[in-house]
């Protein structure tokens, strides 16, 4: 292969990317699934190692997502978000164990259960947050609700996805072992974290002084790649430690203002190819079976829409406002592909059920204050 061949490959990939999130957005169709779809597409246009050219970036996006989603929080905030626990709580219970439930009845395979029930657990942040904006409804009485129950659902994936990491990656080992081994290193990096978070601080005060040198994006990206590296090896889910390290860098310090402005377009570089990888690189075909199929994602819609209702009545909403908020959050997105992505026999089953929630969930969102008007008091 020469050369010039991966460059017009790799160039051809990234400008269908472009392309495709460029004219479906007038159709109003989130960039994930114009990510997803232009993988359909370039499995009849790129030779297969397409992938092998890109899969730093493929590989990468997860690290990055996760550590921008931990540069949001502090401990502080975490500590005062007391008032989302109980709406969060109902969120994760009602959407994770029933279909949990219902898949191991039917599959007796806990590990396939429990990667389904996780990937289909969580709503979009980016479609949510992305509605949210596009219609204008920030203003809205639920909209602080559902930011608060979508950063619960960030740090409850964060547990999740090390637990499961670690429970799938030696299919050989007892699987129960497996887990309880990853909740044995989960707990073990929560206390190292803690008891060294002073010293963690500090290191990062210093890097100010650099934040603004053009090589400043070297340093983060070469360590985080590294730590994240290290902590995979050693049994640690990459996305935590990726979590972690953005958790520690302070909200006002040049060091993280540089980061958002440096590293951002790369971040979103990489989850566009992570995303088109998905699909791209999955048996995906029409041979599910319909009716579980069905199933999961009727129930998946169900229990989102009840369990945001029951979260908006805790939080003190009223009858409208809630009936708003639960139509308002049904799409399913990059936390569910991510999930998914641990087990190659779940991405054909996740994808069909994310792509037809995040259809379903966006044409509801549009007409959920109609809905809420129809069915709620006026007052809200």
């Amino acid at each position: 292969m020469h050369s010039y061949e991966i460059l017009v490959w790799v160039g051809s990939l990234l400008s269908l990317l472009f392309f495709s999130a460029f004219f479906l957005r007038f159709l109003r169709i989130p960039y994930i699934i114009s990510f997803m779809l232009a993988g359909f597409l370039g499995k009849a246009i790129f030779p297969e190692k397409v992938i092998e050219w890109v899969a730093l970036l493929e590989h990468s996006a997860v690290v990055f997502l996760f550590f921008f989603i931990g540069l949001e929080y502090s401990f502080e905030r975490l500590w005062n978000m007391k008032n989302i626990v109980g709406p969060g709580m109902v969120d994760f219970i009602l959407n994770f164990l029933p279909i949990f439930a219902v898949l191991y009845l039917i599959t007796k395979d806990l590990i396939f259960s429990s990667v389904i029930a996780a990937a289909l657990y969580p709503s979009s942040t980016s479609i949510v947050a992305k509605l949210l904006s596009d219609y204008k409804r920030l203003v809205f009485p639920e909209a602080d609700l559902l930011i608060g129950i979508l950063i619960f659902e960030d740090l409850v994936s964060v547990v999740l996805l090390s637990l499961m990491s670690g429970g799938i990656k030696n299919g050989g080992e007892d699987q129960t072992f497996l887990m309880l081994r990853s909740v044995i290193f989960l707990v073990f990096v929560f206390f190292a974290f803690y008891l060294l978070k002073d010293l963690v601080y500090k290191g990062v005060n210093r890097a100010d002084k650099i934040a603004t040198e053009p090589i400043f994006p070297f340093m983060v990206v070469g360590f985080l790649l590294l730590l994240c590296g290290m902590g995979e090896w050693l049994g640690v889910s990459s996305a935590l430690i990726a979590f972690l390290l953005g958790v520690i860098v302070p909200e006002q310090s040049l060091t993280y203002k540089a980061i958002e402005e440096k590293l951002s377009d790369l971040k979103e570089l990489a989850l566009g190819v992570f995303f088109f990888s998905f699909t791209y690189t999955s048996d995906i075909a029409l041979e599910q079976d319909l009716l579980i199929l069905s199933a999961v994602l009727i129930l998946s819609l169900i229990t989102k829409a009840i369990s945001t209702y029951i979260g908006a009545k805790l939080y003190g909403l009223g009858k409208k406002a809630s009936i708003r908020a639960s139509f308002s959050f049904l799409p399913r997105g990059e936390f569910s592909l991510i999930f998914a992505s641990l087990l190659p026999t779940t991405q054909p089953f996740v994808f069909l059920v994310v792509l037809l929630s995040s259809i379903v969930g966006s044409i509801s969102f549009v007409y959920a204050p109609k809905i809420a008007s129809l069915f709620g008091k006026k007052s809200s």
